[in-house]
């Protein structure tokens, strides 16, 4: 650095300042002559000698030593103070200031803590923090809502179109039934409460009750089954283990017997369909015996089940877990008991397939006047004796049946006597129907035409399809547990979700006909706001396409009293 040119060619606007006053004052120069060497007007000299002998313009500033204020206002600084009083971390303090738009760095907080004499708070546990390990949040323990005290909310819901189900939950009997049923309960969460949780879960199909972490936050779902929030997935997949099977056999059967008494119409079919279905299960220690599961197409550990199907509604009349392969053949005697106890006798003709029974079974069903439509097995003997029948002996039919394939068929009809039996049944053979072989169906109902025993077996699929839709959208296969008490529990309210879909649908304009996923996509999930101002709760949820069909159900524009709520009044109301 040169200093003689520094002092000479001053840079900074504050040593110009000094070097042109003192070169005026101390040497003697004119203003002109000072202008002229440090480039300002003669005028702007004599301005700054005026404010030099007044104060105003200091060539020697003083610098102020020591602590700077912080440019963080009072107010947030306050905020800080305050939060760090409630226990909050350095962390969450800046979590919670961001949720309020207010941008101050972790590291400012600190200084802010420090300077006002806050040391660090000391290393807490996950459960202090109120995270998990995954650093989820954990929710807060569910229990009872207690209306007394209850204050007034506005919460939002992901899907406030589960409320639609409220005024046929109350018209359907369930909560009585599940009262007098005597379910398990503990001291915070009663039975009502913890089966609505179940039911809630399966009608917006949830994929399974150990993966309902998505849920157990959610205030407007805990509204719905009486509950400050959902109870946790420990609870909810445990719950079912302090049932017992009498006690889910005597919920199944009042459950139907209601449902015959409160929606007749629904189970009015001249058939019911029955079928097996296979759940796998993938657990390690698993005591479950192997059974093919069609869904992954071979045989694997899994559960038994077997469901019967009113042909009139498709809808579940009858479910059960507990199935071991030496007692396959017997499961439809099982039904038929069951069912003569819900209706006093069995009038209908049951259908199922081949592998459903024995030989001899079908003797007992005959001399218990209970008539049945089933397959015979195929063997090569059959089929030779197929082969001999001569052609003019076939007769053709249509099966008018939509998107059916192969409509015309030929048919062959005969009595035969199987084995293990004691009479005559009819066996219609069908050949030119789309398969490589003929099939052989037996049947006992003598006053059922050939062309209708056809149509009625051909339909037997509805079955296969409710499955499949059990499976896909009420989550059928994902079993939570290898215990079979709880494996039925499931099913069951599988069932009840199934039925009031059915329900729900029926009073849906033009979409009688339609299954539960296009319910559930069309008026269901829609979001919404749960708000209660102390005296009535309002489920506001914004107008949508299919508004109008929902705008035309009576249960649903107007005041409802739900039961477990203390029969506090609840409407529905549809905002722009």
């Amino acid at each position: 650095m040169n200093i003689l040119d520094y002092f000479l060619n001053p840079l900074s606007k504050r040593q110009k300042q000094y070097e042109a006053i003192r070169a005026f004052v101390v040497e003697k120069l004119s203003a002109d002559e000072v202008a002229a060497k440090y480039g300002y007007k003669p005028s702007t000299i004599y301005t700054m000698l005026r404010d030099t002998r007044a104060g105003r313009l200091e060539l020697f500033p003083i610098v102020k030593k020591g602590q700077k204020h912080r440019r963080t206002s009072n107010a947030y600084q306050k905020e800080i103070i305050g939060l760090r009083k409630q226990n909050y971390s350095i962390h969450d303090i800046h979590e919670k200031l961001s949720d309020s738009d207010i941008n101050i760095s972790a590291k400012t907080i600190e200084r802010i803590l420090k300077d006002y004499g806050f040391e660090k708070l000391p290393r807490r546990s996950d459960r202090q923090r109120g995270v998990t390990r995954k650093n989820k949040l954990i929710p807060e323990k569910s229990e009872n809502i207690d209306m007394d005290n209850l204050r007034p909310f506005n919460i939002d819901c992901p899907v406030a179109g589960i409320f639609f189900f409220l005024p046929y939950i109350i018209e359907s009997g369930i909560i009585g039934i599940v009262q007098k049923c005597r379910l398990p309960e503990s001291n915070i969460i009663g039975s009502v409460q913890a089966c609505l949780s179940m039911l809630l879960l399966k009608l917006i199909g949830n994929q399974r009750l150990s993966q309902m972490q998505g849920y157990d936050h959610e205030q407007g779902f805990g509204v719905f089954a009486g509950l400050n929030v959902l109870p946790k997935s420990t609870y909810m997949s445990t719950y079912s283990c302090l049932s017992s099977e009498d006690m889910l056999d005597e919920l199944q059967n009042e459950i139907i017997t209601r449902f015959i008494e409160q929606y007749p119409d629904y189970y009015t079919g001249n058939f019911i369909n029955l079928d097996f279905h296979s759940i796998p299960h993938y657990g390690d220690q698993s005591q479950m015996e192997k059974v093919w599961c069609g869904a992954r197409n071979k045989t694997m550990k899994g559960a038994n089940t077997v469901f019967a199907q009113d042909s009139g509604s498709n809808l579940i009349l009858y479910a059960r877990a507990d199935i071991l392969r030496k007692e396959e053949s017997n499961e439809v005697i099982k039904f038929v008991n069951y069912w003569k106890q819900i209706k006093g006798s069995l009038n209908e003709t049951l259908v199922f397939d081949c592998k459903f029974t024995k030989y001899g079974i079908l003797n007992k069903l005959d001399k218990d006047h209970i008539c049945f439509i089933t397959l015979r097995k195929r063997s090569d003997s059959l089929i030779r004796h197929t082969l001999e029948i001569s052609k003019d002996k076939w007769e053709k039919h249509k099966l008018d049946i939509p998107k059916r394939k192969h409509k015309k068929v030929n048919v062959f009809e005969e009595k035969i006597k199987l084995k293990d039996c004691e009479k005559e049944f009819r066996q219609i053979i069908i050949k030119d129907h789309g398969r490589a072989n003929p099939t052989f169906i037996i049947t006992n109902n003598n006053d059922l035409k050939l062309i209708e025993v056809l149509k009625v077996y051909a339909k037997r699929w509805h079955i296969e399809n409710k499955i499949a839709e059990l499976v896909a959208f009420f989550n059928l296969n994902s079993l939570s547990s290898p215990l079979m008490i709880r494996i039925h529990f499931d099913i069951l309210w599988t069932l009840i979700a199934e039925t009031l879909y059915y329900r729900f649908a029926q009073d849906l304009r033009r979409f009688e006909e339609n299954l539960a996923p296009t319910i559930f996509k069309k008026f269901i999930n829609m979001p919404g706001r749960i708000k209660y101002d102390g005296d009535m709760i309002t489920i506001r949820i914004r107008k949508r396409a299919h508004t109008p069909i929902l705008k035309g159900i009576d249960k649903l524009n107007g005041t409802f009293y739900v039961p477990w709520l203390n029969n506090i009044p609840m409407k529905i109301e549809w905002t722009p």
